[in-house]
C-alpha cells in the first residue's frame, strides 16, 4: 500500500519488493504508550469493585485456578466482559468518529452529533421495546436505522459535499426527529419496558457479558482491516477532492466505503451498549494532539481507554452504580467549555 502525499520527518516507510508501507513513527510510538496504560487499566478494572481480588488471586483466576469461586465469578464472569465490552464499544466509537471528522474535515462531525447514532438507536429501541426481539436482533435495526440516516444525510449532502455547515445542520434536524421518534415509542409501551430503555438510551455496560462481546468484536476485526487500506486515499482526500482525484485516488468509491464501515461500526457499539455520548467526537480530538495527525489506531486507544475509564467510575466512585453514558456527557461537556474557553483566550 502506498501513499502519493508528501512524507514529513516524522514519516517512516518500510518497501518490499512490489510494495510499500508508510508510518508516523510519533503515531506508532504514542499508540504502543496508550495500549500500555490500556492494559493497566484493564487490570485495574479486574481488581477494583465491591469484590476485590488482589493481583496474586487475578493471576491465578486468569491462568485457570481460581482461589476461590467468587474470584471466578467476579472475574471471569463479569469484570473481564463487561472491560472488553467497553475497549471495543469505545474503540469502535472512536474510530468512527475519526473516519466521520477526517471525511467531512469537520471537527464536530461525529456521529452523535450528525445523527448516525440517533437513526441506530430508533431502530435498536423499536426492535427491543415494540418488537420485544434478543439482542441480535436489535443490533440488525440498529444497522439499518443508522444505515437510513447515513443515505439521508448522503443525499441531502450530495450537492455541497460531505461538509461545511448544511452537513451539521442536516445531522442535527435528523438527530431531533429520531429522538423523537425515540421518545414516542417509549410512551407507547409499559413503564417497565420504558424504563429499560430509557437506561439503554443513556449508555449502559450494566450486566454486559461474553454474549455482547461477540457481535461488537467481530465487526470491530472484519471493519478494521478495510479501514486500513482505505486510510492512504482518506488522507489524501484531506486535501480535497480535485487534489486527490488528480494523484489517483477514486474518492467517491473511498468516501462511501468509509462511510459505509464507520456507519457499521457505530450501529453495532450502539446495539450492544447504547448510544454513548462524545467518545465519537472526544477521542479523535485528543489522538489528533497526542499523534500529531489523524491516526485510526491512536483513536481506537483513545476510545477504549476513555470508556474503561469512565465505567470504572461510573461503578465506584458513587454510592450505587450509574450508567457509563452519565460519565462520558460529564467529560464531554467539560472538554468542550475548556475548548470554547481556549478559543475565546486565542481570539481575544
Amino acid at each position: 500500500m502506498s501513499g502519493a502525499t508528501a512524507l514529513t520527518a516524522d514519516d517512516r516507510v518500510v518497501r518490499g519488493a512490489r510494495w510499500s508501507l508508510r508510518f508516523s513513527r510519533r503515531a506508532l510510538v504514542v499508540s504502543s504508550i496508550l495500549a500500555a496504560v490500556l492494559l493497566v487499566l484493564l487490570v485495574a478494572a479486574l481488581m477494583i469493585g465491591e469484590y476485590p481480588v488482589t493481583p496474586a488471586a487475578l493471576i491465578d483466576t486468569l491462568r485457570g485456578h481460581p482461589p476461590a469461586r467468587l474470584d471466578e465469578f467476579f472475574v471471569l464472569g463479569r469484570r473481564l466482559p463487561r472491560s472488553l465490552v467497553a475497549i471495543v464499544v469505545g474503540a469502535s466509537l472512536a474510530v468512527a468518529g475519526a473516519v466521520f471528522q477526517s471525511l467531512t474535515r469537520n471537527p464536530l462531525a461525529s456521529p452523535d452529533v450528525i445523527g448516525i447514532s440517533s437513526g441506530a438507536s430508533v431502530g435498536a429501541v423499536v426492535v427491543m421495546v415494540v418488537a420485544h426481539g434478543s439482542l441480535a436482533q436489535a443490533a440488525l435495526g440498529a444497522v439499518v436505522g443508522a444505515l437510513l440516516v447515513a443515505g439521508v444525510i448522503a443525499l441531502f449532502t450530495a450537492r455541497s459535499g460531505l461538509h461545511g455547515v448544511q452537513l451539521i445542520l442536516t445531522g442535527v434536524a435528523l438527530s431531533a426527529t429520531a429522538m423523537a421518534v425515540v421518545d414516542y415509542v417509549l410512551t407507547q409501551v409499559f413503564v417497565a419496558s420504558a424504563t429499560t430503555a430509557q437506561t439503554w438510551l443513556v449508555g449502559s455496560l450494566q450486566g454486559r457479558g461474553w454474549a455482547d462481546l461477540v457481535p461488537a468484536l467481530v465487526a470491530l476485526t472484519l471493519i478494521v482491516p478495510l479501514l486500513v487500506w482505505a486510510a492512504p486515499g482518506a488522507r489524501m482526500m484531506a486535501l480535497g477532492d480535485s487534489v486527490s482525484t488528480s494523484l489517483g485516488v477514486r474518492t467517491a468509491r473511498v468516501r462511501w466505503i468509509l462511510l459505509a464501515a464507520a456507519t457499521l461500526l457505530v450501529a453495532v457499539a450502539v446495539a450492544t451498549a447504547g448510544p454513548i455520548s462524545f467518545i465519537a467526537l472526544l477521542a479523535p480530538h485528543i489522538a489528533r494532539r497526542l499523534a500529531g495527525a489523524t491516526s485510526f489506531v491512536a483513536a481506537g486507544l483513545v476510545g477504549a481507554l476513555l470508556l474503561l475509564a469512565s465505567d470504572l467510575l461510573a461503578q465506584n466512585l458513587f454510592s450505587a452504580p450509574i450508567p457509563v453514558g452519565i460519565v462520558t456527557i460529564t467529560v464531554g461537556g467539560a472538554f468542550f467549555l475548556w475548548l470554547l474557553w481556549r478559543e475565546g483566550a486565542r481570539r481575544g
